[in-house]
């Protein structure tokens, strides 16, 4: 039981480590990955929550800045097509793409400059 306590300590210090951490899109990716590298077996690992709790803030972040925007009669970043949903995969594909310096920035900004770039307002 003493052996299993400090992995249950980071386990959980992760688990409430809220998505307002701001987490990187590079971390983000490298945790990703090392997820993807476990393969079936992720779903067991708290770092698949974590990761699932942030994508998730990141969303609800850029939905909140979006109903803002619109509140103060700004232009959308992103004009995603009503009933259109982004999967997990597209969300990775297009986070990879991101330059290097673009990597750097937090996963709502990130996830922002990706939706720009796939679903640009005309």
């Amino acid at each position: 039981m003493l052996r299993r306590l400090p992995l249950i300590l980071v386990a959980t210090a992760l688990a409430a480590a809220p998505a307002s951490a701001a987490m990187n899109v590079a971390t983000f990716l490298a945790r990703a990955d090392a997820l993807k590298a476990q393969g079936v077996g992720a779903i067991m690992s708290p770092d698949f929550q974590v990761l699932r709790a942030e994508a998730k803030g990141a969303t609800t972040q850029l939905k909140e800045e979006r109903a803002a925007r619109e509140a103060a009669g700004k232009p959308p970043i992103a004009c995603i097509p009503e009933g259109e949903s982004v999967g997990i995969m597209a969300m990775l594909d297009g986070l990879a793409a991101l330059s290097p310096a673009e990597k750097k920035l937090s996963l709502k900004d990130g996830y922002a400059k990706v939706l720009a770039k796939q679903y640009p307002c005309r």
